[in-house]
């Protein structure tokens, strides 16, 4: 039984069984993201500075966004590795007709 994936779809696999998973892997991976425009909004904050928190929470926004996209991306690549891997096992179970 061999599954016939695209080298896009290999990588994807590769990626995936390499992540290192758990909260705190999760929240450490991210930090470099959301750190900057987290302080400088808490920064604007305190010194009353409104187009800083307006500028922080733009940054946010648009990270988040990003983040998104990316994992819209990788889902469409798992749904596509997912559809393979059924079929495949759905054509071994098959009892072979003839």
């Amino acid at each position: 039984m061999a599954i016939d994936l695209t080298d896009e779809e290999r990588a994807y696999v590769a990626q995936a069984a390499k992540v290192d998973t758990g909260f705190l892997a999760a929240c450490l991976s991210s930090l470099p993201y959301i750190a900057p425009p987290a302080l400088f909004g808490a920064y604007g904050a305190s010194i009353g500075d409104v187009t800083a928190v307006a500028l922080a929470l733009a940054c946010l926004v648009a990270l988040n966004l990003w983040w998104l996209h990316a994992h819209a991306r990788s889902t469409a690549l798992f749904k596509s590795v997912c559809a393979k891997t059924l079929a495949e096992a759905a054509a071994a179970d098959r009892p072979d007709v003839g």
